[in-house]
């Protein structure tokens, strides 16, 4: 797994169950954002695209989501130097990893009996 969970809750000094709350959240979250993005780029939004990717960025580092951090990273410097070449590409591959990665997160939780 791309994930670190028990790392990270090791770190925080929490139990997986408390963890599981902050994931919860945070699927939340992305959930909302990537709601957000597909909508900006329907209208070609690209400040907020490149502020949803930044916060997605952020949020992904701190939770050691490193396959949709590595995307968003990518993205992130794209926009950075004006190069939307293969924007929609790039964004469309993200939604992708980044669905994936939310179903992998919760099967983490759901193997140990843990309902985020």
């Amino acid at each position: 797994m791309n994930y670190d969970i028990i790392g990270f809750s090791n770190d925080l000094g929490l139990n997986l169950q408390q963890v599981s709350e902050l994931y919860a959240e945070l699927i939340n979250e992305f959930n909302l954002a990537l709601s957000e993005l597909k909508v900006s780029m329907i209208e070609k939004d690209l400040r907020n695209i490149q502020k949803i990717i930044h916060n997605l960025k952020g949020v992904s580092g701190n939770y050691r989501i490193t396959d949709i951090y590595e995307e968003t990273t990518k993205i992130n410097n794209l926009l950075k130097s004006n190069n939307y070449n293969n924007l929609e590409l790039d964004l469309n591959s993200l939604l992708t990893v980044s669905n994936l990665a939310l179903k992998k997160i919760k099967s983490f939780f759901y193997e140990r009996s843990i309902v985020i």
